[in-house]
């Protein structure tokens, strides 16, 4: 195929498949356990933008000068040529017979997660976290059209685009042209308990300590800091908890049982009480930050989730916020 690839067959390649992509190909090929899927590479979002003679006009007008009073506009005006716009007949067809296969392989009641991996995303260089959209429990085909096209448009949104002025102040020739976008559409794990692991405690900077966030239900309610999740701190040398704090898990994210997304319910008190990870599932997550802290050679800011006892790594990415200075 042209345009689309199954993630166990693919190579992590930057330009093609974003950094969150080549991300979980890294992972994939070190036997790290991620959810089954196929990319939309960056060819796909380049022919449709070829395909729109309006998108490529707009493109030409704020590729050589645009300055943060423009954004808005700027944002506003390429999300609605995005919208009118057709996706090119040959990227649907190989979308399809992907997805096909991959409803087949895993049965019918699948749902599937569709997320944006820019080209600028994930790198030890720039972190563009947040920046871009992603879609949880999408059901159907014609949803996972509307979400990859939507997360092309993430791209573009105003504070996609102030990040873009920000890295031309360092990298002059960075042009509005040069942003390009891939799409994974991965099976959805219904999680029930998920998370974030940092291999370097990011509170107080330790190179010694991991710290793991985690909650009830989807990760989603900890990266949109919906909840207070349970902290634990972790002896980076040897396994022991340093520290344990029960966080208040008010709500749950869960996959919405009747129709495509999730939804948001209360946590039941006797859950909010304890921590959600056993000392089991603590001591597998530790070795799996080790590993790939090892393997990428950079700290790692590792999304996680585990769906009847198995652990599913969403996301890796290096952690670009270290304080510089003396570290614990």
């Amino acid at each position: 195929m042209t345009y689309v690839e199954f993630l166990s067959n693919a190579k992590p390649l930057l330009n093609l498949y974003g950094g969150k992509c080549s991300n979980l190909i890294k992972m994939i090929n070190l036997g790290i356990n991620v959810p089954p899927g196929i990319v939309v590479n960056t060819r796909a979002f380049k022919k449709f933008l070829e395909h729109s003679s309006k998108i490529e006009k707009i493109f030409k007008k704020f590729s050589i000068d645009f300055k943060p009073k423009d954004v808005l506009n700027i944002s506003k005006e390429i999300k609605n040529l995005f919208i009118e716009a057709q996706i090119p007949p040959e990227i649907l067809k190989e979308i399809k017979e992907a997805y096909d296969i991959m409803c087949k392989n895993l049965g019918e009641k699948v749902s599937f997660s569709v997320r944006s991996s820019a080209n600028i995303e994930d790198s030890t260089e720039f972190s563009f976290a947040g920046q871009a959209e992603s879609y949880l429990n999408i059901i159907n085909f014609e949803e996972i059209i509307n979400s990859i096209k939507n997360c092309w448009i993430s791209l573009f949104n105003p504070s996609a685009l102030l990040y873009l002025l920000k890295i031309r102040k360092s990298k002059k020739s960075f042009l509005l042209k040069d942003l390009q976008m891939a799409v994974i559409i991965q099976e959805m794990i219904n999680s029930k308990i998920s998370g974030v692991l940092f291999t370097v405690n990011v509170i107080n900077n330790s190179k010694n300590e991991i710290l793991i966030n985690s909650t009830w239900g989807l990760g989603e309610t900890i990266t949109s800091n919906l909840v207070i999740p349970d902290l634990i701190i972790l002896n980076k040398n040897e396994f022991k908890i340093i520290k344990m704090v029960i966080g208040e898990k008010e709500k749950m994210s869960i996959l919405n049982p009747k129709d495509s997304f999730t939804t948001l319910k209360a946590t039941e008190k006797n859950l909010k009480e304890v921590c959600s990870l056993t000392k089991s599932q603590l001591f597998q997550l530790y070795k799996i930050g080790l590993k790939l802290e090892k393997s990428l050679n950079y700290p790692q800011d590792i999304e996680w989730a585990i769906e009847e006892d198995n652990i599913y790594i969403l996301q890796s990415r290096p952690i670009t916020t270290l304080r510089e200075g003396k570290t614990q």
